[in-house]
């Protein structure tokens, strides 16, 4: 089935790592702390007129490790806090999915109705899709902010118009990894742009939209 798109960009982000510092499956307010700059990002999307998306996997639910009804409540108080500083977040997409070739840490146990393939889960472009529709961009006019390989991949496949890979100074934890496959500590994921600072991001945008 095809879907047509307002003309019109958006700003879709990946949460842990690019708006709050990931400290592996956050689910408590005062676990968070904002990503420096992160503000300062999204009143610069607003006055580009881009709505803003979060798209963001959440296996920690699949683990038992908070429930559904938890992430809602933190997205909550974010999305508040956002408010409070001037910046409205349009649309929150999570996929709570585990993939099953993907084997958990050492000592967990996946609850079975959330471990399959799925389209929803990054690096699927399921999510950004939804977001899309629901919020009214097109997401060949948009931009994907995100931290890890997942991301870049998922904003190619829904053809964004750029992909930035945030590469924050403190590297989020390796998590959902195979056994055996350690992180790089400074990946490249060919995306268009790769940033270490909110502010070299809201440069980026104000060139593609100013």
């Amino acid at each position: 089935m095809s879907v047509s798109f307002l003309p019109r960009g958006g700003l879709f982000l990946d949460r842990d790592g690019v708006v709050n510092v990931d400290r592996g499956y956050v689910h408590r307010p005062d676990r968070i702390e904002f990503v420096p700059g992160v503000f300062d990002l999204g009143r610069a999307a607003m006055r580009l007129n881009l709505p803003i998306a979060i798209v963001t996997n959440q296996a920690g639910i699949a683990r038992g490790l908070y429930t559904t009804q938890q992430f809602h409540d933190l997205m909550d108080w974010m999305t508040a806090r956002f408010v409070r500083e001037g910046v409205a977040i349009a649309r929150v997409e999570y996929s709570p999915w585990f993939p099953p070739h993907l084997t958990p840490p050492e000592g967990s146990e996946l609850l079975a109705e959330w471990v399959r393939d799925s389209w929803w889960r990054k690096p699927g472009a399921g999510m950004l899709r939804r977001a899309a529709q629901a919020v009214g961009v097109d997401p060949g006019r948009s931009v994907l902010i995100g931290d890890r390989e997942g991301d870049i991949a998922a904003g190619r496949e829904a053809g964004v118009r750029a992909a930035i890979q945030f590469v924050p100074e403190t590297p989020s934890p390796a998590l959902d990894l195979v056994p055996d496959t350690p992180p790089d500590p400074d990946p490249d994921f060919g995306a268009d742009y790769r940033c270490r600072r909110h502010e070299e991001v809201v440069e980026i945008l104000e060139r593609l939209y100013g």
